[in-house]
């Protein structure tokens, strides 16, 4: 029973820790133009709210089995060998499901491969090349490491199409921060190109450049 209570005890104080970081990061990912989300940079402050997040409920199932197994050894009626496996198991296999729906992909893509066709180009991401695409008809930026093709949302913009269009073609992250929240950013998520030093869907040789280069090996 002591080493239940301890058990007890010191996954208390580590969910009270996760639940600091995971309010402190949150924060920070709300409002990344506050002081807070000035120290916290919103990527940084993604992953680290992610990582603690998954790391809570193991925190959380091992406190609450803790909690059950000196209450279910307090309570008379509960005293039982078969009822404690029972209330046990059954709190083990609501984790269970709820790891599952978190860890399990479901049926639509992630971020990494919600790129629409319009976004679909021939080239590799450099900062060169989104440079190439600095026009009100062609605009790109980038944000974070992360390129966006926001050319849809010039005539859209809340803030007027000017300041769209004036960072069209480079890195707008400190910008683009400083002037909207967290629910902004998940919406740029629907315009997500790939990140610089890498490609999206794999290969970016499926437009015109790429079918030029295709044919030019072709004839040689």
């Amino acid at each position: 029973m002591k080493n239940t209570v301890k058990v007890l005890i010191a996954s208390g104080e580590l969910l009270i820790l996760a639940s600091l970081v995971m309010m402190a990061t949150g924060l920070a990912m709300g409002n990344p133009s506050s002081n807070l989300g000035s120290l916290l940079d919103y990527s940084t402050a993604r992953r680290v709210h992610a990582l603690t997040a998954y790391l809570f409920i193991p925190l959380l199932y091992v406190h609450v089995t803790a909690g059950l197994a000196i209450a279910l050894k307090r309570l008379e009626a509960l005293k039982s060998e078969k009822t404690q496996k029972t209330v046990l198991g059954a709190w083990t296999a609501v984790v269970a499901v709820v790891l599952l729906l978190a860890l399990v992909p479901g049926g639509s893509s992630s971020l990494s491969s919600s790129v629409s066709a319009s976004n679909s180009t021939s080239v590799g991401l450099t900062l060169e090349e989104v440079a190439k695409h600095s026009t009100e008809n062609d605009c790109w930026v980038v944000i974070g490491n992360d390129v966006y093709n926001v050319t849809s949302l010039i005539d859209t913009h809340s803030g007027g199409r000017e300041e769209i269009i004036a960072y069209c073609g480079t890195n707008a992250t400190e910008v683009f921060f400083s002037k909207h929240d967290q629910s902004a950013y998940e919406v740029l998520q629907s315009y997500y190109v790939g990140s610089i030093g890498n490609s999206s869907q794999g290969s970016f040789e499926t437009g015109a450049k790429g079918d030029r280069e295709k044919e030019e090996r072709e004839d040689d």
